[in-house]
């Protein structure tokens, strides 16, 4: 097939959530189709486009503008919507439909997704990586400033009219868990069809088995990584060495907690320099080292959508993990078996404390982690439906 894989940005190199899923469904499809891939860039070191077109990969880039400022506020349309608008898109577009006969446009992400209207006679595809809309109204549930939370309550209700318009007008839709799958159709009213490609994992390369990691000695330590630039993890962060970390310390001085992600913001940086046992590393080349040496892995989210790319890592690699409710969304794990699942903060910290103690109970959780995305998260598997999805497509044309 010749596809048309439409996407925010490059998706190299793949440090967020978002572009390890798009960078690892890209390299699947094209491993097996003809693809040309088309982005907005954002001054990225040009050696990932030559990485890509070792994949077999045609690249097309826009260079991207700053799209809004305060009056983008009062668009129609949603702030992430309008960042994202552009002539130069549309017009490049255009020339690659006109010069190319595809029989497939991926779009990748719903910032992407609205460029639909400018496809005609050819099957369209929209990966939503979340419910957008769901993002944004939890993110005002928790915004102590009254400000910000009209802001994201407008927001919300943009995003969601924005995404109910929008999600029916493509053939397919691919959402990461059931519970995304049903968020959109009720967002639709059913008009749209949904399919569930759920986020995955490399299980080989993160993975305990024949590796210099699996020697490296454990700490009495705790360990979260993810983008700190991205408000669901920078507010995890914060509540935990805030709400769950000091009890924990109230039994266990000695434990430490590493912060592993690019950019972390000003308030995240003061937490090592208030505390020298909380060690913040910014971006890194590896995070497994950091998995490998810490005991349990925690995702103590209170805002997101989606799954949790850095959940699957950590149990590819057999470690125990303890979240919330929030934070395993999506994920078909189960409490007390393959994670540990706590929404209050004290019950979070008692839970970490006695996980901490028992590494016979660590062993068994993080080996059933492990079973778990092998048998259902692995991206080889998870490419394998998304390729069966674009043959039907072809055919239903």
């Amino acid at each position: 097939m010749k596809i048309l894989f439409l996407a925010p940005r490059l998706p190299l190199p793949a440090d967020t959530g978002a572009k390890i899923r798009t960078f690892n469904l890209l390299r699947h499809i094209a491993a097996v189709n003809q693809v040309t891939f088309l982005s907005f860039w954002f001054g990225e070191d040009k050696k990932i486009i030559q990485k890509l077109e070792a994949m077999g990969v045609e690249v097309h880039l826009v260079k991207a503008r700053d799209r809004y400022n305060f009056t983008s506020l009062f668009n129609r349309n949603p702030l992430s919507i309008v960042k994202y608008s552009s002539k130069e898109m549309e017009n490049t577009l255009h020339e690659l439909l006109v010069n190319k006969k595809f029989d497939l446009v991926y779009f990748d992400h719903l910032h992407m997704g609205q460029y639909r209207l400018f496809v005609n006679g050819v099957p369209c595809m929209l990966d939503e990586h979340n419910v957008e809309s769901v993002i944004l109204n939890r993110c005002a549930e928790i915004e102590k400033s009254l400000a910000k939370r009209l802001i994201f309550k407008s927001q919300a209700k943009k995003m969601k009219r924005f995404e109910a318009r929008l999600v029916g007008k493509f053939s397919r839709c691919l959402t990461v868990s059931e519970n995304d799958k049903q968020k959109l159709l009720e967002l639709s009213h059913n008009t749209a069809k949904v399919e569930v490609i759920p986020n995955g994992v490399d299980t080989e390369y993160f993975s305990f088995r024949d590796s210099p990691l699996r020697g490296q000695s454990l700490e009495d330590a705790l360990v979260f990584t993810g983008s700190m630039d991205w408000l669901p993890n920078s507010d995890a962060v914060i509540y935990f060495c805030k709400e769950i970390l000091p009890e924990i310390w109230l039994r266990n001085s000695n434990v430490k907690f590493y912060i592993v992600g690019r950019n972390p913001p000003e308030n995240i940086l003061n937490l090592s320099k208030v505390d020298k046992r909380i060690i913040i590393t910014g971006l890194v080349n590896d995070v497994r080292p950091f998995i490998a040496r810490s005991k349990i892995f925690v995702v103590p989210l209170r805002i997101g959508g989606g799954t949790r790319l850095k959940i699957l890592e950590a149990m590819a690699m057999g470690k125990a993990v303890i979240a919330t409710g929030l934070g395993a969304e999506g994920i078909n794990c189960t409490h007390n078996e393959n994670i540990l699942i706590e929404d209050e903060a004290l019950k979070f910290a008692k839970a970490t404390l006695e996980l901490l103690e028992n590494e016979t109970k660590r062993g068994a959780l993080g080996a059933s982690a492990r079973d778990l995305v092998c048998k259902n998260y692995d991206w080889k598997m998870i490419s394998r439906k998304l390729l069966s999805i674009c043959k039907e497509l072809q055919i239903e044309k």
